[in-house]
């Protein structure tokens, strides 16, 4: 800076786009430190939805996978063995127990015990399974807004930067303005003072 702007007190220090760097600067760092967690586990959270949404794109290998997990129930083998004496006591009150109607019988029996007890894991299955889903959509939901505060945030602070560097910008050629003025106008007087005509020039005879 030269002397004459620094004695007409044109300083390039109160440009405000100077002055409000060091503060728009850490907008981004402060963004990011609360933003990035939940960006992070929004992605993660999209990439295990996209494998667990593509697997039911094959619903019976789907189901399959799920059934093939099934174990039968205590509650189950409880239900087997009272279903095995009711029908033991009744085919021995008819008078055909050991008979192959007597074995039907309990057949059919057995058989609708065990597809109501897979029907029930099969339940419970799944309403876990979709509470896992709703819980990584939830961290997929927080992320992708977590993604969109970040982005207005930048996009807010860069707006900010814009709008001090043009105002910081316009005061500097005001500034450059003054400064050419004020040096015009010293000059100006100089060049009046320099060429007024003085005694000394012409002789005291002009005057006496």
């Amino acid at each position: 800076m030269s002397w004459l702007s620094k004695a007409l007190g044109l300083s390039s220090s109160q440009n405000p786009a100077n002055a409000a760097q060091p503060y728009l600067q850490q907008i981004p760092g402060v963004g990011h430190q609360y933003y990035d967690p939940y960006i992070q586990q929004g992605q993660q959270a999209g990439q295990t939805l996209q494998g667990e949404y593509g697997k039911q794109l094959d619903p019976t290998t789907f189901m399959d996978h799920i059934m093939g997990q099934y174990k039968q129930s205590e509650g189950y083998k409880g239900r087997q063995d009272d279903l095995m004496k009711q029908m033991a006591a009744v085919a021995g009150q008819g008078g055909y127990a050991g008979t192959p109607y007597a074995q039907q019988q309990y057949g059919e029996q057995a058989n609708k015990l065990m597809a109501d007890d897979q029907q029930q894991y099969l339940k419970n299955a799944l309403g876990i399974y979709d509470q896992g889903i709703s819980g990584e959509q939830d961290f997929y939901n927080k992320g992708y807004g977590a993604s969109g505060g970040m982005a207005d945030m930048l996009g807010s602070n860069l707006n900010q930067q814009g709008s001090a560097a043009f105002q910081g910008q316009g005061q500097q050629n005001q500034q450059r303005q003054d400064l050419m003025k004020a040096l015009a106008q010293m000059l100006g007087g100089g060049m009046g003072f320099a060429t007024q005509p003085t005694a000394s020039m012409f002789g005291k005879s002009l005057w006496g």
